[in-house]
């Protein structure tokens, strides 16, 4: 019987240590986005060997989906979804099924509707339903993941969500 105790409280703690986290991560969260107006969440790679990905967490209360970059280094995901959260705060939208160059100086990046949105809890968290836009990045020449002359693995960014047929086609 004692084992039986004894075991217990260690699963315990861990589930109350748990509830804690989400707690603090959620005052977190409040706290950047009412100063902010977003905050930028990043999530390591699955042990799939899916992509790390960054997202935002406050464009739904600006009426904008989130935003959402897979498999780019955090930092510079972070300034770039910290540029977009700008240019959306003053009134831009980053709409799925184009080609936008308001994040770059000269290359295009492409968005499409993230349908997988199991890995944004923060944003589940915040506003019981999640709206996603993903920001595909292209390569060092410009050219993005379908295209002729892409330089990366063509797998290094993970889709969450299906390319317009027209990106597909030429």
């Amino acid at each position: 019987m004692q084992g039986t105790i004894v075991g217990m409280i260690p699963r315990r703690l861990r589930q109350l240590r748990e509830q804690r986290d989400i707690r603090e991560r959620e005052r977190w969260m409040r706290e950047t986005i009412a100063e902010y107006g977003w905050a930028i969440q990043h999530v390591g790679p699955g042990e799939d060997g899916e992509a790390p990905f960054s997202y935002t967490i406050g464009l739904t209360a600006m009426g904008h989906p989130e935003l959402v970059m897979t498999a780019m280094p955090y930092e510079v995901a972070q300034d770039f979804l910290n540029l977009a959260g700008l240019r959306i705060r003053d009134g831009y939208r980053f709409e799925p099924a184009t080609l936008d160059s308001a994040l770059t100086d000269d290359a295009r990046v492409a968005l499409i509707t993230a349908t997988d949105t199991s890995g944004l809890v923060g944003v589940e968290i915040m506003y019981d339903t999640v709206s996603a836009v993903q920001i595909i990045w292209p390569d060092s020449l410009g050219n993005l993941p379908w295209e002729d002359g892409y330089r990366n693995q063509p797998d290094v960014q993970q889709l969450l969500g299906p390319l317009p047929a027209e990106w597909t086609t030429r």
